[in-house]
């Protein structure tokens, strides 16, 4: 006797929009298109847009998601403000890097949605608690997430092409003469670029918050 059919999953925005940032993680962003979106689905890609009006609320929803997964619970209010932005900061990283194939979404597109900018109140609200203006935690929530997408960037590119690395590029062309503060770093041990990323969480947090 023939093995039944499984039924098919019926479709949900969730759904659609999970098999996206999956296709993202597996393929980057050059594989989400509404095609191949509908055919991950098993359905038409027609379908798609009655969740998701186009693509542009698509690509928002692939950032709401990803920005879902960073662990509001790891703010702790008992503990000092800098020591909690740089741990925000941290929890940042780590879903980007977790999602690394939509990290250039990241660095061009902003969170859009209520879901989406929960982390960045949080961070905001870090800001305010060390005492800073509304205006003020505001742009250094700017300044500090920028830091942190742009470093993720980084390290995302290291952990792709892992024989790539500044210190060698520094040897290659650094002269003495030229460049004497770059020669001298070229000829120090390589700083693993996790530990240089928390060296410039905590710097960043210290002049945000010089008095905390």
């Amino acid at each position: 006797m023939p093995a039944r059919p499984k039924p098919r999953q019926p479709l949900s925005r969730e759904r659609i929009v999970d098999t996206a940032l999956s296709l993202v993680d597996a393929e980057g962003l050059d594989a989400l298109t509404m095609r191949r979106l509908g055919a991950e689905l098993g359905m038409d890609p027609m379908a798609v847009y009655y969740y998701l009006p186009n693509k542009a609320a698509l690509l928002d929803a692939v950032v709401e998601a990803v920005m879902a997964e960073i662990d509001l619970g790891v703010d702790d209010p008992s503990r000092p403000v800098r020591e909690r932005l740089v741990r925000a900061a941290q929890a940042y990283e780590e879903v980007l890097l977790r999602h690394r194939n939509a990290l250039p979404l990241l660095l061009v597109r902003g969170p859009a949605t209520p879901a989406a900018l929960a982390p960045v109140e949080v961070m905001a609200g870090i800001l305010r608690d060390g005492g800073m203006s509304p205006e003020h935690a505001v742009a250094g929530m700017h300044v500090l997430t920028a830091a942190v997408r742009g470093y993720a960037a980084i390290i995302a590119n290291d952990l792709a092409n892992p024989g790539q690395r500044d210190a060698e590029t520094l040897v290659a062309l650094a002269s003495p003469e030229q460049f004497p503060c770059l020669s001298e770093a070229a000829g120090q041990p390589h700083q693993d670029l996790q530990a240089a990323f928390e060296f410039g969480l905590k710097a960043i947090a210290a002049g945000l918050l010089p008095g905390a």
